[in-house]
């Protein structure tokens, strides 16, 4: 597989630890504790929405979605670190994000609670009001974005890249290829993707492969991540 090849530049800009002004705008004034990992965990995410668009077939306003929760995923870290998940779906639920409905604001606050631990249930109020497609949608970036959560679990943007296809032989496995940094060690990556690649396959019905390709795309290895 063909990866994008990469500047100084490219490799370093989310890694900058201040935030832009529309970065500021952007995020309603919440508080953003780490501005690189809100950075990475947003472009992995927009990578794998656009990678399996055809499993989710999800329009360009789901994508602004998954945008901004993934954005906004750990703001609830502000008041705890335990239940970070669920304070983060309060404080997006409460406040005005430009350019998004209410009703919006709510999928999007119930896209980063469900970032971690428990999956979407209607026993969960916040779930449970929603609209069935809204559920269907909720759903479906939420496994998006725990994935990409997970492959940047070091919180220092080891991956650089992503691609993600179905194996030629068997459409049940899709393979993610990553392209990461030089000398990077993905095994605190590996481990949280194998046990948030969950929701992923609760709603897709598909099993994750991971493969690492380095940076003069030598493939390095792969490790399944769905437990047999």
């Amino acid at each position: 597989m063909q990866m994008k090849t990469y500047s100084a530049e490219d490799l370093d800009w989310w890694q900058r630890p201040q935030p832009t002004p529309d970065e500021l705008r952007l995020s309603g004034g919440l508080y953003v504790e780490d501005w690189p990992h809100a950075r990475q965990v947003e472009r992995l995410s927009v990578e794998l929405f656009e990678a399996t668009r055809p499993l989710h077939r999800l329009d360009d306003k789901s994508l602004r979605l998954l945008e901004r929760a993934a954005f906004l995923h750990n703001v609830g870290m502000v008041i705890e670190s335990r239940r970070h998940h669920k304070h983060s779906f309060r404080l997006i639920k409460k406040t005005d994000l430009p350019d998004f409905t209410d009703e919006e604001r709510h999928e999007i606050a119930c896209i980063a609670r469900y970032h971690r631990r428990a999956l979407p249930s209607t026993s969960h109020e916040e779930y449970a009001v929603l609209k069935r497609a809204a559920r269907k949608r909720v759903s479906a970036l939420a496994a998006l974005l725990r994935v990409a959560d997970a492959l940047d679990y070091s919180h220092d943007g080891r991956v650089l890249h992503l691609a993600v296809e179905p194996e030629l032989c068997d459409d049940a496995i899709w393979t993610i290829s990553l392209e990461i940094r030089p000398l990077s060690d993905l095994d605190a990556e590996l481990e949280k993707a194998d046990e948030k690649a969950d929701l992923f396959e609760k709603v897709f019905k598909r099993k994750l492969r991971l493969r690492i390709i380095d940076t003069v795309g030598n493939e390095d290895g792969s490790q399944k991540l769905s437990k047999q």
